[in-house]
């Protein structure tokens, strides 16, 4: 995966449409087809964000005036007669943000025509505002198109499997003839090939993306929905099927860019603010379960190694006394899964060390469950960070991006 400064992302800009970042794009598709020119100039404001812990979503903020006929445009001076009419231009737009898992909504950012898709989703909330002073306004939200598989539980059990093989196994389970799971689960290679299979995992009446995410939050991975991507190929447009990766926050993400940005204060970083805090950060873990058939205590230990999360900066922990934690109320049935969970939570209370909130220009390709090279800030801070969440502003102050994340090691 190659490293790129925004030096050389303006260049690669330039390349492609000569505007570099000075023309920031979005692009709003319902069912296909774009806004209208007068509903996208009504646009004000267009927010995406996505989080390794839940859904991406989006928000638009939208005029809800229209001066010509002194009346509200989209919502507010509707009737129920002009809601059931569709064959009409009011009676669309009146409808045209309304809350449907039937109308999919794709949302692209960027610039001029080099647009990133970000996700495929639907309109789930509409909150008009009608101020005392101001112009009324319309704020639409929306969720990534995943938010629709919470709508059945399911109880499922996997005997002497890996977490991988659960995860890239749970999207071939059907139900009724139907796949209950209609993405396709991509694993880490090499994070498959370390785990050791689990005695029993157990799916209790839960959702399968919330079990997903609750999988990834035992091994200390993410689960990243990664949407299809639509590229210029010689004229012609090709795309990756929409896909869902489950693994470490250091692997390589499929269905985005293989790029690692570098970013330096005073260059690229509009915004900096790194927090390092040694209160709760442990040195060792210890998960203690109990095997009925043998009857026996298995206990499974992680300690402070030279090659673990932030490293470099385990000198700050021998002087504030890292706590030793004991987890006892975790379900393991053997040593190896014990070990494996200790490691897990050491790992990620150790990846919390060093966190930030940053700003940058807006970059569509940075987004959560990657990570990022910030320099320019010390050794303590400079390092690479892996991105918890993101979010992506276009308004009339221009594109930027916001992102949170937790610093993992060392600038190579």
């Amino acid at each position: 995966m190659s490293v790129v400064t925004l030096y050389q992302e303006s260049l690669a800009h330039k390349a492609r449409d000569g505007t570099s970042f000075y023309v920031p794009s979005f692009e709003v598709k319902i069912e296909g087809a774009g806004l209208p020119r007068d509903v996208l100039r009504d646009v004000t404001q267009l927010t995406y964000k996505d989080d390794i812990k839940g859904l991406d979503s989006f928000e638009l903020t939208v005029n809800n005036w229209d001066p010509a006929t002194n009346g509200f445009k989209y919502v507010g001076s509707e009737t129920a007669q002009s809601l059931q009419n569709q064959s009409t231009p009011e009676g669309l737009r009146f409808r045209l943000f309304e809350p449907c898992n039937d109308k999919e909504v794709a949302v692209s950012m960027g610039y001029a025509d080099d647009l990133r898709l970000m996700l495929k989703g639907n309109f789930v909330s509409l909150d008009p505002n009608f101020p005392s002073g101001g112009g009324p306004t319309l704020t639409v939200r929306g969720l990534n198109v995943l938010h629709r598989l919470r709508s059945k539980p399911y109880t499922t059990s996997w005997d002497n499997k890996t977490d991988s093989y659960i995860a890239e196994n749970i999207a071939t389970l059907r139900d009724r003839g139907r796949r209950r799971f209609p993405y396709t689960v991509d694993v880490d290679p090499n994070a498959r090939a370390a785990e050791r299979p689990i005695r029993r995992v157990t799916q209790q009446n839960q959702y399968d993306i919330d079990f997903l995410f609750g999988r990834a939050r035992q091994r200390g991975y993410v689960v990243v929905v990664q949407e299809e991507q639509q590229q210029e190929a010689r004229g012609r447009r090709s795309g990756e099927r929409e896909r869902i990766f489950f693994g470490p926050s250091s692997g390589a993400v499929p269905g985005l860019r293989e790029v690692t940005f570098k970013l330096e204060w005073g260059k690229s970083l509009v915004e900096f603010k790194p927090n390092l805090t040694t209160a709760n950060r442990v040195s060792e873990v210890r998960v203690r379960g109990w095997n009925r058939t043998t009857r026996q205590r298995i206990e499974g230990v992680a300690r402070l190694t030279d090659d673990g999360p932030n490293s470099d900066l385990y000198r700050l922990l021998s002087c504030a006394e890292p706590r030793r934690e004991t987890i006892v109320n975790e379900p393991c049935f053997d040593q190896a899964q014990a070990t494996q969970r200790a490691q897990a939570l050491l790992d990620e209370n150790l990846k919390k060390l060093v966190t930030c909130s940053a700003t940058t220009v807006g970059l569509p390709d940075l987004r959560a469950g990657q990570t990022v090279h910030i320099g320019g800030v010390g050794s303590r801070f400079s390092g690479v960070y892996s991105i918890d969440e993101t979010t992506h502003t276009i308004n009339n102050s221009g594109y930027t991006t916001r992102f949170n994340a937790r610093r993992e090691r060392s600038l190579p």
